[in-house]
């Protein structure tokens, strides 16, 4: 082969060399330039779904208000506020749903605040919940019932955590008009049963009054709000002679390490909660009352709502059988709010 020859042989080589480049090159922009879409939590929804798939939609999906359904098309509905009637009740979601796994299924539900007008005067704020269903559906997204927020408030922040929905927003004083701009600082706390235990049937929203509690009692450290359910004792127990059970939201403190009077924290956080309960409407229940060395059980109700309080002593000198138990102990606190379930 003579040198002119090797040269062209040399050139084609070079030159689909460049070509493979520039295709890999082209190839990888066209990868990263392509839409890819993000839910509020940051992990990608893929936009080419299998036709066979549902897809979780909480903007398409069909909510409770007042016990009727409201099924909404692109994030809104509106219906005649009466049959024959010009006037239209309009419900649509305000903002974007929150993301979050709120039954710890490994798929992500959804939160989202409603605003209905045409009903009257008033411009009213619910929340709602969407369940990730099991996919029978053409959308998996089950919606709940819907809790009130307010008339005419402000919502602020929206978050899922540990099984719980917490809703903040401004509202108004009592006595306020409802000319005056919303300023007073409010939080909701909610949690979903039923959908929990079987997402491909209905779910129930319930607000739980763990706000009552609020400001927790001091000089004790306490840990993060946790879904939580509990029964209470048979002395509350239904027409059916079934114990009742109570879903909700728990807080645990931190051991309170050494004590030598067991009065000196339990006395405070018993104190603390007796005249702030009393003063806000609730009344003991001492059906659930329990006590023992170190410990104790007090019950408050209101209506279909309890909060319960109870604290509890590990003691370190157990007497080797002989002697009472007796301190240094270790002292641990908790509190439940929570709702009777029907």
């Amino acid at each position: 082969m003579t040198s002119e020859n090797l040269s062209k042989s040399h050139n084609r080589v070079m030159w689909k060399s460049v070509v493979l480049v520039v295709l890999v090159a082209i190839g990888a922009a066209l990868f990263f330039l392509l839409p890819r879409f993000k839910n509020p939590t940051g992990a990608v929804i893929n936009t080419t779904p299998s036709s066979t798939a549902a897809v979780f939609d909480p903007m398409n999906a069909t909510y409770t208000i007042d016990g009727t359904p409201v099924a909404l098309v692109n994030g809104s509905s509106s219906v005649a506020a009466a049959p024959g009637s010009a006037e239209m009740v309009t419900t649509k979601i305000f903002g974007q749903p929150t993301v979050g796994d709120i039954n710890s299924d490994g798929k992500n539900d959804a939160a989202v605040i409603l605003v209905r007008t045409g009903a009257g005067s008033g411009t009213f704020y619910y929340v709602v919940v969407a369940m990730n269903g099991d996919g029978n559906n053409s959308n998996s997204a089950l919606g709940t019932n819907a809790i009130l927020l307010g008339d005419r408030i402000a919502p602020d922040t929206m978050q899922i955590a540990n099984g719980i929905v917490t809703v903040n927003y401004a509202d108004r004083a009592a006595g306020e008009p409802m000319s005056t701009a919303p300023s007073v600082g409010v939080s909701k706390y909610l949690v979903v049963i039923d959908g929990a235990a079987n997402a491909s049937s209905a779910a129930t929203l319930y607000d739980v009054p763990i706000a009552s509690a609020y400001p927790l009692a001091s000089g004790i450290t306490w840990g993060d709000m946790q879904f939580a359910t509990t029964t209470i004792s048979a002395g509350t127990q239904n027409a059916q002679g079934a114990q009742n059970v109570l879903a909700g939201i728990k807080i645990m403190s931190q051991p309170i390490l050494n004590i030598t009077n067991l009065s000196a924290p339990s006395l405070p956080f018993e104190n603390y909660y007796q005249k702030k309960l009393t003063a806000a409407g609730w009344t003991v229940d001492n059906a659930i009352a329990a006590g023992g060395p170190g410990a104790e059980i007090t019950g408050y109700k209101k209506g279909s709502d309890y909060i319960i309080l109870r604290y509890s002593s590990v003691f370190k000198n157990d007497g080797g059988g002989v002697a009472p138990e007796s301190c240094p102990c270790d002292m641990t606190f908790s509190i439940f709010a929570g709702t009777l379930l029907p």
